[in-house]
């Protein structure tokens, strides 16, 4: 199976204060025809929130004219920067209809991995919390099948990332869901967007994959009096589940110049096939 992911697309109708880096919807279109132009294509497309940079209809509208020309299907999450009216109603038709009153959180069961979508977002707030109601919820959905692989997918990170200023509006009471993955190895990966750069850690029993944005990026810079953003190309993330276990790649959006090495590919493809070692030149 392979899952690709989205973060972060910041679609504006507006400059505000990014801008001035980045044409948001521009690079968005760029992403989904690297989608799209994919070999083999992704079974499904997670977008793990900030999906818009007001959570206005209009900017909704805007982002649905440019998803809508993906080749997979897309499961939307919302972010700091989504409003959850205005989510739900620009993605009724994605969504199940079995949503908590709470939050956006949603299973999905269609897939060879079960994918839970886990919305901690706070309304009116940047920051998150991992509430006794994420966690009662998450607690009931992961005891129905402990059997099936599952991948989380989120919009905070839950850890400490070093930087320093992302840290502090974060998620909170994060060791809750530590505690729950823990004591549920069917959990094979969590991924999240939120910090605009690519970042992995261990958590609970498994790992966490933080997706770059598809607009803008945070500096890595991990001086705890500084933050800036910058205009490093936009990122997307491919997650390949095989053999029992999930690999994760992170791919940019540029471009740049391209070698084809399709003969030396064939050349180890045939040597291998032969049982025969390749040589050096």
């Amino acid at each position: 199976m392979l899952i690709a992911q989205i973060s972060d697309l910041h679609i504006r109708d507006h400059m505000g204060m990014f801008g001035e880096l980045v044409d948001t919807s521009e690079t968005l279109r760029k992403a989904v025809q690297l989608l799209n132009s994919l070999e083999p294509q992704p079974d499904v497309i997670l977008a793990t929130g900030d999906l818009t940079d007001d959570g206005t209809e209009e900017q909704y509208s805007q982002l649905l004219e440019i998803i809508t020309h993906l080749n997979a299907p897309v499961l939307p999450l919302p972010g700091n920067h989504d409003e959850r009216a205005e989510f739900l109603n620009a993605f009724s038709a994605q969504l199940p209809q079995e949503i908590p009153d709470e939050h956006c959180s949603y299973v999905v069961d269609d897939f060879p991995v079960r994918l839970i979508g886990l919305d901690t977002s706070i309304s009116g707030q940047h920051d998150a919390l991992f509430s006794e109601k994420h966690e009662l919820w998450l607690s009931d959905i992961l005891e129905k099948d402990k059997d099936k692989p599952t991948l989380i997918f989120t919009h905070f990170p839950p850890f400490e990332t070093g930087i320093n200023f992302m840290d502090l509006s974060g998620l909170k009471s994060a060791e809750r869901l530590e505690h729950l993955i823990r004591d549920n190895s069917q959990i094979k990966l969590v991924v999240s967007g939120h910090l605009h750069r690519p970042i992995q850690t261990s958590f609970g029993s498994t790992m966490v994959s933080v997706c770059p944005s598809t607009g803008n990026q945070l500096k890595l810079d991990l001086n705890p009096r500084n933050g800036s953003a910058v205009d490093e190309p936009p990122g997307f993330q491919l997650h390949v589940w095989k053999n029992n276990r999930f690999v994760t790649h992170t791919g940019t959006i540029w471009e740049g110049k391209e070698l084809d090495m399709s003969q030396y590919v064939a050349y180890v493809n045939k040597k291998i096939s032969a049982n025969e070692g390749i040589l050096k030149d």
